[in-house]
């Protein structure tokens, strides 16, 4: 930044007038009201201002000032003085013509011997530059555009009314260190807030880099919880569980290079997770070569089978064309399952929103049991899609750790798609 502070950018400069502009709303509205009173009350005290014509014309002058800046109030409060910085300066127009019209009848009405006129411009040029540090807001150029010229309509106004060198010497210089103070404090509350402007959008910008990380390790609505300093568990009583297995992934492993391996995987992981954000299912994790993922959890209302079941059948075929592309056959397995889960976070360092209960297992295990390029799902799910998909006749086999379970193959599953 220069002397006269200014982005480079040109929006961010807009960015940062719109903000200090609304967040210093209030003080400026404030300085509003108490810089009026200031400036009447001082000529007020004048005694001067007891004569009837004298007084006449201080509550016209009074009238009139007090009904713009009532205006400027309003103005405060609607999109034009947040965008347009020139008005700053309408109110000590308004200001500096009620000193002069107030001051000639001074300078009228009082023996010039008796009239210290270089007390009073002081006192008035001190107030004002005061008052106007604080209401240019993110204005530096324009203020002291205006307090420099303003001192300039002072001197030629001094020079028409017969005013001596000396006296005129005197009321410039010491005007001239208000106007150096008023000038610096202006300067220097722009400067600190530019800087805390700048510190405002890197803390954003943190912000939504770790905005970012957490989104792509918890669901949105789970991670604003958690940053609301909730504890995350939840119960669902219906929801469908997927399970994608690579076919045969030792014996893949041995016949690829590692750095072909993973390669393979990642390619693999980013097929299903492209599939995923199309069929609107919620990944929950890899485990190793398997892909776990749900149907009617915290990204989605109701149980889902049919949308998990059109995820399943989109992951294989992508992957077959994956296939044909590369030359290298790589197989899937799917198995699906509805029922009851538990979900939360876990963890402190890694956070990780999982699912618990036997409706992970019983799928876990119905994968197991399906065939390469195939999809097998339970009674539960297929039940809630039979009518959306064909399945072949149901087969009762044991699972482990499960016992007798009836499945259903989806068949085939190419012409599903």
């Amino acid at each position: 930044m220069a002397f006269i502070n200014h982005f480079e950018e040109d929006e961010v400069e807009q960015e940062y007038i719109r903000s200090e502009r609304q967040s210093r709303l209030y003080s400026t509205r404030a300085v509003i009201v108490i810089g009026p009173l200031i400036f009447l009350g001082f000529f007020m005290l004048t005694p001067v201002f007891s004569s009837n014509e004298a007084f006449a014309i201080f509550n016209i002058t009074t009238v009139v000032t007090v009904a713009f800046f009532a205006t400027m109030m309003f103005v405060t409060g609607t999109r034009h003085y947040i965008e347009k910085t020139w008005l700053d300066v309408l109110p000590f127009i308004c200001l500096s013509i009620a000193a002069a019209v107030l001051m000639t009848v001074l300078v009228r009405t009082v023996d010039p011997e008796q009239l210290d006129l270089t007390k009073i411009s002081v006192i008035f040029f001190g107030l004002i530059y005061f008052i106007a540090s604080v209401l240019f807001v993110a204005n530096v150029r324009l203020f002291m555009i205006w307090a420099i010229g303003l001192l300039g309509v002072f001197f030629v106004y001094m020079e028409t009314h017969g005013i001596s060198i000396d006296e005129m010497y005197h009321s410039v210089v010491n005007i001239g260190f208000f106007l150096l103070f008023a000038i610096f404090s202006n300067w220097e509350v722009d400067r600190r807030a530019r800087e805390m402007f700048v510190s405002r959008q890197q803390l954003d910008l943190e912000r939504k880099k770790t905005e970012k990380l957490l989104y792509n390790v918890l669901p949105q609505q789970v991670a604003k919880r958690l940053r609301a300093g909730e504890v995350v568990a939840d119960s669902f009583s219906d929801i469908s569980v997927v399970f994608i297995d690579i076919v045969g992934f030792s014996k893949l492993s041995k016949q690829l290079s590692p750095g072909h391996l993973v390669e393979q995987l990642n390619g693999f992981f980013l097929i299903a997770d492209q599939c995923a954000n199309r069929h609107g299912i919620e990944k929950v994790k890899t485990i190793g070569d398997c892909y776990l993922a749900v149907s009617g959890g915290t990204t989605s209302n109701g149980p889902g089978a049919k949308e998990a079941v059109n995820f399943a059948i989109d992951v294989i075929a992508e992957m077959q064309n994956r296939a044909a592309e590369s030359g290298i056959d790589i197989q899937l397995r799917v198995g699906v399952h509805s029922g009851p889960v538990v979900g939360g976070v876990v963890g402190t360092n890694r956070l990780a929103y999982d699912y618990w209960g036997d409706t992970m297992n019983i799928a876990s295990r119905i994968e197991g049991a399906a065939e390469p390029n195939g999809i097998a799902v339970s009674a539960a799910t297929y039940f809630q899609c039979a009518n959306s998909h064909k399945f072949g006749s149901p087969e009762t086999i044991p699972l482990k750790g499960v016992g007798d379970t009836t499945i259903y193959r989806l068949k085939p599953a190419m012409e599903e798609r």
